[in-house]
């Protein structure tokens, strides 16, 4: 959803508007914390500690937290923390192969937190769901973005639109909440891996295509994070990641396929 549409939301259905920002933020915080704790952690493990020395080797969110960032996720639905400061003639080693692990870390830690949030919806949702259509629709088609059933949990309407289906109403913000949060971290890792400055896809390209020689002017890097700013208020960012989102759910629905159907 783009900028226009939350903000269209908040004019016209203020009380919807401010319900969803809760979960959006704190799937987003989730996200963007554990993002850059990631980035923290290993790169102490490769001998810089810099952002250890700064506070930000941590999940606490007041440490990530950016201002402008943080109004982004309340009124955009989108967001981004303060990046993790890395000094790499600190690392031991190969500095190309350690600022690598670096750069990935941070996309491995939204990829594990996918892994997690994709489990605990599939659990909260075989306890919240009337075993019966459970039976009839199987658990994975519930769960699986490709349907408008766990979106209505997503935005707030399964109550109204699925009352009388739901067997646990207690677990529905839970269900709300690990549902957001494991299409956030998906998105943040796709997101990320986009080979284009200040992005980590960027330092993970070239780190392997040009062994970390390439390096862009400032003027350069304005320029390239202009147009990743363009390409997501247009909503290109956001198909490339609709593309990707399906199938990668469906494989970790696999075994819920298999066992609940």
């Amino acid at each position: 959803m783009r900028m226009a549409s939350y903000i269209s939301t908040l004019f016209q259905e203020p009380i919807a508007f401010f319900d969803q920002a809760i979960y959006r933020i704190l799937a987003v915080l989730i996200g963007l914390c554990f993002h850059e704790f990631g980035h923290a952690y290993v790169a102490h493990l490769c001998g810089d500690d810099t952002a250890k020395n700064m506070g930000r080797m941590t999940i606490n969110p007041l440490a990530h937290l950016d201002p402008v960032g943080t109004i982004l996720m309340f009124f955009a639905g989108v967001g981004y923390a303060k990046p993790v400061p890395v000094n790499p003639y600190n690392f031991k080693g190969n500095r190309v192969r350690s600022d690598l692990l670096v750069s990935l870390a941070g996309i491995c830690m939204n990829l594990i937190l996918l892994i997690l949030f994709t489990i605990l919806t599939v659990l909260c949702s075989s306890f919240m769901w009337n075993k019966e259509v459970i039976r009839y629709y199987g658990l994975s088609s519930l769960v699986s973005y490709r349907y408008n059933v766990i979106w209505s949990v997503i935005e707030g309407k399964a109550a109204d639109m699925f009352g009388q289906y739901i067997a646990a109403p207690a677990l529905i913000p839970f269900v709300r909440l690990f549902a957001y949060t494991a299409i956030i971290n998906l998105n943040l890792a796709v997101f990320n891996l986009i080979p284009l400055p200040p992005l980590d896809g960027y330092h993970v390209f070239n780190d392997l295509i040009f062994k970390g020689r390439f390096q862009l002017s400032r003027n350069a890097t304005y320029i390239a994070l202009g147009l990743v700013l363009i390409l997501s208020y247009t909503g290109v960012f956001g198909r490339i990641i609709s593309a990707v989102i399906y199938p990668v759910q469906d494989l970790l629905l696999l075994p819920v396929k298999a066992i609940w159907g």
